[in-house]
């Protein structure tokens, strides 16, 4: 593919490129490159040369492309033969005229109704290419005459499918012809490896020429310019705009508009718009931008800025203009109002005139202000005290904004005319001018009060509603200076001293010069105070001065003032900084002379308005204005709780309207968190190791958290757990289980009521606890901590089930009973207890109900019978343990008992430790009644000896008594295998008797082989027992085969019956003794590791014997 975009052409063509290449190398960061991929200038083509021809003489500068299509060369390549060569970057040149030659001339010609094409195949719109949603641009000239868009007379098109369906490429066309303009447009053409773009000059009945040239197909490349490099705004006052100064924006190939950013301390704007702190470019049709912006410095604190104006727009990078001013400071500035008070006229000395105010201003002060007043007056700030010293206000932000009061208290007589002055270093002085005049002192004693009138207006029957005041001093007293109360409605206070108010008399000490200073008195009046008008007066005096009397009147409605709240108030509850709910209690008035004060303590909030509208600090204070003259009737007061922090706190809101008697309204509120767990853990037991148990559900309550709270457990140590593996789970949906868990608070109720699912895990054996604890910011104790109730968490385990069953032999010796168990070597492997429980009954059945509990373990009694724990009542464990044999004690002579027994597991196999209450019974396979194994009881006679003994092809049996007792008879029973035993014979026993005697009986047809008899006695009420069995080996020689012979290595030998622990001896011919072995159940003899030749086998012992003779191979 050619690359001819970087050609001296090409730069001639888009002169900008050469502004982009000098900008790189000033500023390498603001220029992105573009890449064009296609682009055909159409020079090399011949006059009148249709596309296939020159494609053929390889005259295009793409010609990896394939051209195709009916529009031919251009007939001349003069640029006044409409050759493109009037718009920006044109080639010159050669185009392609969408005619066909002119038979006639050397021109062209375009036949109505015909239409012409130009094919350019070939493109490649994935990234290897151009990618996807390339640029096309192109020059278009057409011939004089009007087109409108919709006559759509030349369009362009794209194909993927090698020219079955193509996809129209909208663009803007020329509105007016006869010139060449420059088309661009941003397709929407999708990655592809073979695209197909067609232009198209539709025919119809117009006969207009349309020519083309310098087609490109690129990349779009967005890119972004901003210059100059940098503006610096002279010095600045804050608070002031600079003159502008400008940069310009241009952009290319950009695909949405250009965001232009002022820094802080910056704005911009476009035109005469208003500045801001951004504008927005809006691109071109073609995606371009050129734009002057105005920028101003605007700074709002004093320093130097420094920072950066930025352009940016999707898919450009961000291009930056850096801006630098200093701001300074606006010149401190203090202004008085008014800049003169009135005269404060005639004032004897050591008096005080009414005060006036005046008002302090001041602006970008770096300073305090100091205001002072001129000798004969005192200054001070509202509601303070009144001084000779200068009053210093200290600036916020830099700004003043203060009333002083200011009175006239001459020391000497004469006139006054000064000025109060107003100063702050850097900032012009300012003043407020005064005057009065002092009249002399009177040269006796004297007293002074100011005004000598006071009325209080409108009172009620309870007082007052306001405090009112008078001014009293005196001089050359020779006496105390007393002030006496006409009546008991008027209630005063020297205000400089304090304390309560008193009905009088008061009584001040004059200084040393027999002066009072000035002082005011604050005077109330108190009920009851009857209807109509009233009068009373304070009367100063001291002996030698004239008393000075100060009348008080007030007009009194007859009625008491009074206020009523009602409703109690709930304690409040919330979390901090998050209003509680809103609460609320009823507030009336009757006969009040003032509007109803409600004052809310420290973190509660009151309002007349549910949604607390423009209420935002805590401790506020609302006015319940009168609405029905005097009285205020019904209204609703609201109260919320809004803690900064987790605190609890209970107050008072006052309710107050001076004279009533003010109503307190108790509030308690708490935003510190609990959380608690409702129900407790109950213990699990009986869960197999490494199993899990069913979860419980525990609930766990929260109030007043906004912070999540993880519950976690912590484990209580044991030895069979070194590694502290967690033995508990937790969930919050019974599903997912883990070791913790989070839970969130509900985000409108600041509450938590949820369950917590609990579930057992065991992995090893006995008991184990842990204990829930919690963690959450909202509590002051962030770290984790315990729940203190409810939160213990137990369970026990137990092993595995086995999953063997062994079965006993139970052999009876008068007073014990020997029980056996026969186990292979590794029995606890093959699944069989590592331990068994013997119980011992005189029942023949166990029901299913009354056998042994799972975790239950069951202490023996040292093996004797009647002293251990029942499992049941009768059913007494004798023996708990491993052993394989166990001999039971303590058995009655005269007592049938029936044995029962169960294998178990209770050993943790990583410490090899037997853990107590771990033990999992084996369980019968159906849990119904469980037949005990007989323990024979002794017999009814005292049996001295039962044998059998082979007679040739008979087993003679005896059997002798020492004594009978109600001994019915004998029966001889037989038995192949020692466990199932059949009757051979029965004879009558002697009844009862206590001499010997003695039984002789022949089995006259034995068995072959091992076989077992024993002897039952049944007594004359049909009880039985039985003797302990005795064992004959019988051999009958005709019945004994020996096979294969000759053998090789097993040798079979068939005795007819059991043969299993026969003897077995092998000899050779001269009767030497080779081998000696114990037939097992399979009957085989080994014979493998004899040499070749003849031996003798003989099988049996003394008179019951069988020999063969064998031969080994």
């Amino acid at each position: 593919m050619k690359k001819t975009y970087l050609s001296a052409v090409l730069l001639g063509r888009r002169p900008w490129l050469w502004v982009v290449l000098l900008l790189s190398l000033l500023t390498p960061l603001v220029t992105q490159a573009q890449t064009l991929s296609y682009q055909e200038s159409f020079n090399g083509l011949q006059a009148r040369e249709s596309m296939p021809s020159a494609q053929a003489a390889g005259e295009f500068d793409e010609d990896q492309l394939v051209y195709s299509g009916t529009a031919i060369a251009s007939p001349g390549t003069n640029p006044n033969n409409n050759n493109p060569s009037n718009y920006t970057g044109a080639s010159g040149g050669r185009s392609v005229v969408f005619a066909e030659p002119n038979p006639s001339t050397a021109g062209v010609q375009v036949v109505a109704g015909t239409s012409y094409t130009l094919i350019i195949d070939g493109l490649n719109t994935t990234t290897a290419g151009t990618g996807p949603n390339p640029r096309l641009e192109f020059g278009l000239f057409r011939s004089a005459g009007s087109q409108t868009a919709a006559t759509n007379e030349f369009i362009a098109e794209y194909s993927l499918d090698g020219g079955t369906s193509y996809t129209n490429i909208g663009f803007t066309r020329p509105v007016n012809g006869g010139s060449w303009e420059f088309v661009a447009v941003n397709t929407t053409i999708p990655a592809a490896t073979n695209v197909r773009i067609r232009f198209t000059r539709v025919g119809n009945a117009s006969t207009r020429q349309y020519r083309l040239d310098d087609f490109t197909l690129r990349a779009l490349s967005p890119a972004l310019f901003i210059s100059p490099a940098s503006l610096i705004f002279p010095n600045t006052t804050v608070g002031t705009q600079s003159a502008p100064q400008q940069v310009t924006v241009t952009g290319t190939d950009l695909n949405g508009p250009v965001t232009v950013t002022a820094p802080s301390g910056f704005q911009v704007r476009v035109g005469s718009n208003p500045y801001a702190s951004t504008v927005t470019l809006t691109p071109d049709a073609n995606g371009g931008v050129s734009q002057s912006v105005d920028v101003v410095f605007v700074p709002t604190v004093t320093g130097s800025y420094f920072s950066q104006i930025s352009a940016a727009s999707s898919g450009a990078t961000t291009v930056a203009t850096n801006v630098a001013g200093n701001a300074t400071a606006p010149a401190p500035s203090v202004t008085v109002t008014p800049a003169a008070l009135p005269d404060f006229g005639s004032v004897q000395v050591g008096q005080a005139s009414a005060p006036q105010t005046f008002t302090v201003q001041g602006s970008n002060l770096t300073n305090n202000v100091v205001v002072t007043p001129p000798a004969g007056f005192q200054i001070r700030l509202p509601n303070g005290t009144f001084s000779t010293a200068a009053i210093t206000l200290t600036p916020s932000s830099g700004s003043v904004n203060q009333a002083i009061e200011v009175r006239f208290q001459p020391t000497t007589a004469g006139n006054y005319s000064a000025q109060v002055t107003v100063t702050s270093t850097g900032a012009s002085d300012a003043g407020v001018s005064v005057s009065g005049t002092a009249t002399p002192a009177p040269t006796g004693p004297y007293i002074v009060a100011n005004p000598t009138a006071i009325d209080f207006g409108t009172v009620s029957a309870s007082g007052s509603a306001q405090t009112l005041t008078f001014s009293i001093n005196a001089g050359n007293l020779t006496a105390p200076l007393v002030l006496t109360g006409s009546n008991n409605n008027i209630v005063f206070r020297d205000a400089s001293a304090g304390g309560s108010f008193v009905n009088g008399p008061i009584t001040i000490t004059p200084a040393a010069d027999g002066s009072v200073s000035l002082r005011n008195i604050e005077v109330q009046l108190t009920g009851p105070i009857a209807s109509g008008p009233f009068s009373g007066n304070i009367t100063a005096s001291s002996t030698g001065a004239s008393s000075v009397v100060v009348n008080i009147t007030a007009n009194s409605t007859g009625n008491n003032s009074v206020i009523n709240a009602s409703g109690n108030l709930n304690q409040f509850s919330t979390v901090p900084g998050v209003a509680s709910a809103v609460q609320s209690y009823t507030l009336s008035g009757s006969n009040l002379l003032q509007d109803i004060t409600v004052s809310a303590p420290q973190y509660f909030q009151v309002s007349l308005d549910a949604n607390f509208t423009g209420v935002t600090t805590t401790g506020n204070t609302i006015i319940v204005a009168r609405n029905s003259g005097s009285d205020v009737t019904a209204t609703t007061v609201y109260v919320r709780f809004l803690p900064p922090s987790a605190l609890s706190s209970s107050s008072l809101i006052l309710n107050s309207s001076s004279p009533a008697v003010s109503q307190g309204i108790p509030v308690a509120g708490t935003s510190e968190p609990t959380i608690q767990i409702a129900n407790a853990f109950q213990e699990v037991r009986n869960v197999v190791i490494n199993t899990t148990s069913a979860s419980q559900a525990m609930t766990i309550n929260a109030q007043r958290v906004l912070q999540p709270v993880t519950i976690s457990m912590n484990l209580s140590s044991n030895p069979l757990n070194p590694g502290n593996t967690p033995q508990f789970e937790l969930s919050l949906d019974n599903v997912t289980f883990s070791n913790s868990v989070v839970l969130t608070p509900n985000s409108s109720t600041y509450s938590i009521n949820q369950p917590l699912y609990v579930r057992y895990k065991p992995t090893y054996l006995g008991s184990a606890q842990s204990t829930l604890q919690f963690q959450s910011n909202d509590f002051s104790n962030k770290s984790v901590q315990a729940f203190g109730a409810n939160d213990l968490l137990s369970a026990r385990s137990i092993d595995t089930e086995p999953t063997q069953r062994s079965t006993a032999t139970v052999v009876r010796n008068n007073t014990t009973a020997t029980v056996t168990f026969n186990l292979p070597g590794n029995y606890a492997q093959l699944g069989y207890g590592e331990g068994r429980l013997i119980v011992a009954s005189t029942n023949s059945q166990l029901p299913a109900a009354n056998q042994p509990l799972d975790g239950n373990s069951y202490q023996t009694g040292n093996q004797t019978y009647g002293q251990g724990p029942q499992i049941a009542p009768g059913y007494y464990a004798v023996y708990s343990g491993s052993n394989q044999t166990v001999v039971v004690d303590g058995l009655d002579l005269a007592t049938t008992y029936y044995f029962y027994t169960f294998e178990y597991n209770n050993i943790d196999n990583n410490f090899n430790v037997s853990v107590i209450g771990a033990e999992n019974y084996l369980s019968p396979p159906v849990p119904n009644t469980i037949p005990g194994i007989i323990a024979p009881s002794p017999l009814p006679v005292t049996l001295v000896s039962f044998s059998a003994k082979v007679k040739g092809n008979q087993v003679a049996l005896n059997w002798v008594t020492a004594s009978e007792l109600n001994n019915k008879h004998f029966d001889v029973q037989r038995s192949r295998d020692g466990r199932s035993f059949e009757t051979i014979l029965t004879r009558e026993g002697k009844g009862t008797t206590s001499t010997t005697s003695t039984y002789n009986e022949v089995d006259k047809k034995p068995l072959n082989g091992l076989s077992y008899y024993r002897l039952k006695q049944v007594d004359t009420d049909g009880s039985s027992s039985f003797s302990s069995p005795v064992a004959i080996s019988f051999l009958n020689s005709g019945e004994v085969t020996m096979y294969p012979n000759p053998v090789e290595d097993l040798l079979t030998i068939d005795l007819g019956g059991s043969a299993e622990g026969m003897t077995v001896v092998i000899t050779d011919m001269t009767g030497r003794v080779i081998n000696t072995q114990k037939l097992g159940a399979d009957s085989k003899l080994n014979m493998t590791s004899l040499q070749t030749g003849t031996y003798l086998v003989t099988v049996g012992e003394g008179a019951s014997k069988v020999t063969r003779r064998v031969v080994k191979k």
